[in-house]
């Protein structure tokens, strides 16, 4: 079985100072070593390392973690190493080891746990002699399956469940070492091995590198009973006594979908221990265990303030800088709980370190107070981190139909009623049982138009959600029939109609909704209106631009590509200008730029070409390898951004030609994607099936990435990683609906 290393020097990870004969790790004097845990699973120095430490700054005991010496001196690595320390002070409940503090990054990297005295469990089955009772093992399970659980529906992955990160304490087990494996690799990196963890401790998918999984935290939780209970390093279900062999199969099964959800194994566990004979003190601490935690209390120090170390360093002196916490010395940042102030929010500045999880930023800092400008918390995400939400708002297990942002109110649509969240405050504003199937539109002065397929509209107050009336001269058997809205200006909506309910015939209508009256409707000509011909294609739809609606011809029209465009306050018709260039409409990367460009491949598809709106004349062409698909532009900077095959393109309108290309990551799942820009163009989001990913747009820099996970196991049930869809707002904040939940992430 295993022994501690040492008992008293160092045997891996950083290595500190010497003052005065007393090791010393940033505002830390070691006390005594708890043990560094190698690639074999057993004491080495290859592994990270744990020590109690005096913390001057907080003047108790901590648990000191030190990483790998040989990682400890990548700088790529104390970036990422800091980023996830901070995000691990965000983990709730019981069985998360409270962050006390984390070294900043231009030093020797350390993260202080505040739950001393402690044993990693590699010590305490050493000190136990062998395996620990299967009833402790089955509570040890519960507890941590509830932490994991816990983590899953805050968003974030563990990716660094071992045994050696679980430290057991008299007041129950506590979970270190958060980020371990997505730390040892920027980016997507692979991480087919991580210093310092056996290859048996990491799930088998993880071996082929990528971004760790909710379903790799399960099979890590698996490996961690099974060595408790077992002592084996690498799980083998036969050895595992029952009933912890029935439940641990599961986890330990290679092929993530056959995995449990964590509330699944948390269910499990706590079937396994009430099947258990039930025996007094069965659940608590071991003896043996016990009695190496009470062993610790004698070398302590007593708990109290010591002298600080001379120099500039010290707390309180020189060194210490209006960033750091009141409570924090030299060389410590303090994790307060995260109260973000108005304005005082940062995106993080890197790729990668993030991975996948609802937010990274963990670094907080106090900024000093005014009259004007009252104490904040400012949330500055480390690099590599995606900022911390501002809130989550969750729909309670109903996945999200659709979602409207309009102003500072998002609508969401789930099973046919709608829930209002103010985006400033992530608090439920109304909700209401109003079908809007067919879409909303913003119509100004804090109105909206709720649209069912079937049906009256309904204008809605924004604010409270109270109903102003329906409009019901356009439901389904009317003589105009409601069936597609282009836009809203000054309270009038645009939208195509057709004329009767078994008809072929469409006209366009303009509504005022204060009024309550027709502005105007005029029929629209033979192969125009009829854009649902073909269900596929998501190219040019109609559009209100500046004082005209440009409509496209039908797919079906039988005739090149043309345009349409009326006079939006009289319906006339403006001007009709055909695209000899463009055999037929089919979508979906034909379209108009916000600059009045005209987008179009070619027909071969190898090539992208731009067309002058009025005049049909080709400005440019630039060769294509991969088909383009978007149309988000940029009007500000004349930008277009969409993608191509693996890659975010940012494309100049003016003449077609990349302004910048950067790799994207998909984890094989391009079924879904989209991008958006921030409210100041500043940011551009990715959406696929996998994740959220940010952008710099000057130059085309992943910022970070965000991916959530699905408080009711996703659609597909397996609990794997969701990104859902970006939507940009104002003021710097974005939105995240991710299936059954809503995010609010700071940026710009």
């Amino acid at each position: 079985m295993h022994t501690l290393t040492g008992s008293g020097g160092h045997t891996g990870g950083a290595t500190g100072t010497t003052v005065g004969g007393q090791e010393r790790v940033g505002p830390h004097r070691i006390v005594a070593p708890l043990g560094t845990y190698g690639p074999e699973g057993g004491p080495g120095a290859d592994g990270p390392q744990f020590r109690l430490a005096y913390s001057e700054p907080l003047g108790r005991v901590v648990v000191l973690m030190t990483p790998p010496a040989a990682l400890a001196a990548d700088p790529g690595f104390r970036v990422r190493y800091a980023s996830e320390a901070g995000t691990s002070a965000r983990l709730a409940g019981p069985a998360a080891a409270p962050v006390a503090g984390v070294a900043p990054q231009d030093e020797e990297p350390w993260v202080a746990y505040d739950c001393a005295p402690a044993l990693p469990l590699p010590a305490a089955l050493a000190a136990h002699g062998g395996p620990l009772p299967v009833p402790y093992v089955c509570q040890l399970g519960v507890s941590l399956a509830a932490a994991v659980l816990q983590a899953h529906a805050q968003g974030l992955v563990y990716a660094g469940l071992t045994p050696a990160a679980v430290l057991l304490t008299a007041a129950g087990p506590r979970l270190v070492a958060y980020g371990a494996v997505r730390a040892a690799a920027p980016g997507d990196g692979p991480r087919t091995a991580v210093p310092g963890l056996p290859p048996a401790w990491l799930p088998p998918e993880q071996h082929a590198g990528g971004v760790p999984r909710p379903l790799g935290d399960i099979y890590a939780l698996g490996v961690v009973l099974a060595y408790a209970a077992t002592g084996a390093h690498s799980p083998d279900v036969a050895a595992l006594p029952e009933p912890l062999a029935s439940v641990l199969a599961g986890c330990l099964a290679q092929d993530p979908a056959q995995r449990p959800r964590a509330d699944a194994l948390l269910q499990q566990l706590q079937q396994a221990q009430q099947a258990l004979p039930a025996e007094p003190g069965q659940e608590q601490v071991p003896g043996a265990v016990a009695a190496a935690l009470t062993a610790q209390l004698p070398s302590l120090p007593a708990q109290g303030p010591l002298a600080p170390p001379p120099g500039p360093g010290a707390p309180g002196g020189p060194g210490q800088t209006p960033e750091t916490s009141a409570g924090a010395g030299a060389g410590e940042t303090s994790v307060p709980p995260p109260r973000p102030g108005r304005r005082a929010l940062l995106r993080g500045l890197a790729f990668g370190a993030a991975g996948l999880a609802a937010g990274g930023g963990g670094v907080y800092a106090y900024r000093r107070a005014t009259k004007e400008d009252p104490p904040v918390y400012r949330t500055t995400p480390a690099k590599g981190a995606a900022p911390t939400p501002l809130w989550h708002y969750s729909l309670q297990g109903q996945e999200a139909d659709s979602v409207s942002l309009l102003g500072r109110i998002a609508v969401v649509e789930t099973m046919g009623a709608l829930t209002a969240v103010n985006v400033r405050t992530g608090k439920k504003a109304w909700d209401s049982d109003v079908f809007a199937d067919g879409g909303l539109i913003d119509l100004g002065r804090g109105q909206v138009l709720l649209i069912p397929m079937f049906g009256a509209m309904e204008v809605v107050d924004l604010a409270g959600g109270k109903s102003k009336g329906a409009i019901e001269d356009y439901s389904l058997n009317s003589k105009l029939s409601f069936q597609e809205a282009v836009g809203a200006v000054d309270g009038i909506v645009y939208f195509l109609a057709t004329r009767g309910s078994d008809t072929e015939e469409f006209a366009m209508v303009a509504y005022d909704t204060r009024k309550r009256e027709e502005v105007w409707n005029k029929p629209l000509p033979k192969g125009y209106g009829d854009l649902n011909d073909n269900p596929l294609s998501d190219g040019e739809r109609m559009k209100v631009r500046g004082r005209e609606l440009l409509i496209p011809s039908a797919p079906t029209s039988g005739f090149d590509f043309t345009y349409l465009a009326l006079d939006r306050r009289s319906g006339d018709k403006a001007w009709e200008q055909k695209f000899d260039g463009i055999e037929d409409y089919d979508g979906p990367s034909t379209f108009v730029t916000g600059s009045g460009v005209l987008v179009s491949p070619s027909n071969d598809a190898d090539a992208l070409r731009g067309f002058e709106t009025r005049g049909a004349k080709k400005v440019w062409e630039h060769p294509m390898k991969e088909h383009f698909s978007g149309e988000l532009t940029d009007a500000r900077s004349r930008v277009l951004y969409g993608t191509q095959g693996a890659e975010v393109t940012a494309l100049s309108v003016k003449n077609g030609k990349p302004v910048w290309r950067t790799p994207v990551y998909s984890g094989g799942r391009f079924d879904v994607t989209n991008v958006v820009l921030s409210g100041t163009g500043g940011t551009l989001f990715y959406s696929n099936d996998a994740e959220v990913q940010a952008f710099d747009t000057r130059d085309g820099a992943p910022l970070w990435r965000f991916a959530t996970v699905s408080e009711a196991g996703g659609s597909s049930g397996d609990g794997t990683g969701v990104s859902g869809r970006v939507l940009a707002a104002d003021d710097g904040i974005a939105l995240v609906l991710s299936k059954d939940a809503l995010y609010a992430l700071p940026v710009d």
